[in-house]
């Protein structure tokens, strides 16, 4: 029995290093490929750091057109806009993948390279979702899940801080919200937090359930 246990405890240790390794790697990876994107040129990616609606939504789409016209700034002309477009988000896609599938560590990633991921989702996630659909899959949920966190962070900050001026932030960014309706008030907010949470629940799941038929 102590020997069983041991080679469990030994074979979990392995699984973790293996884990942390790949999350490393697979950071590293996306950070290096990513810097390639005109984006990068002159900070252009920080434009996409701010909360903005859901991509994924014909809303999002569309209140992200200022983003999607500054991007096909950036290049001669559409075609070469349309082909770094297609390579970062095979690059988004290629870094979720390890993640969604479960081989790097998800909170591990969001806490070093959020920042960027969410940036160039301004950018790229509603072209992804509404136009360039036949790749993307592990970006898109890593997307949605990202920006759930990323709402229950904002969130989350406001409650600590909470003052007359974070109601009036938060009107500023009714809009861009995931799904808050009614007055916003600091009990208001604790509700939609408990919200955001059955949200996040809903999307691990359903990655959960995908991850499970994949490996079928």
């Amino acid at each position: 029995m102590l020997q069983a246990y041991y080679a469990r405890q030994s074979a979990i240790r392995a699984s973790e290093w293996e884990k942390a390794k790949m999350t490393i790697e697979n950071i590293e990876r996306f950070r290096e490929n990513i810097s390639a994107s005109p984006l990068f040129d002159n900070n252009v990616w920080m434009l996409g750091s701010r909360l903005w609606a859901d991509a994924s939504t014909t809303k999002g789409y569309e209140l992200t057109d200022t983003l999607r016209g500054v991007y096909l700034s950036l290049f001669d002309n559409e075609i070469d806009a349309l082909n770094d477009a297609v390579r970062m988000i095979e690059t988004m896609d290629a870094f979720a993948f390890p993640i969604i599938m479960g081989y790097a560590s998800e909170m591990g990633s969001f806490q070093t390279v959020m920042r960027e991921f969410h940036s160039l989702s301004g950018f790229l996630m509603p072209v992804n979702f509404h136009e360039i659909s036949a790749i993307g899959l592990h970006a898109r949920f890593l997307y949605r899940l990202w920006r759930i966190r990323f709402e229950i962070m904002i969130v989350d900050d406001a409650l600590e801080s909470w003052s007359d001026d974070i109601i009036n932030l938060f009107e500023q960014e009714r809009e861009h919200l995931l799904s808050f309706e009614g007055e916003f008030s600091e009990a208001s907010l604790k509700r939609y937090r408990r919200q955001l949470d059955k949200k996040l629940r809903d999307v691990q799941r359903e990655i959960r359930d995908f991850r499970r038929n994949s490996l079928r």
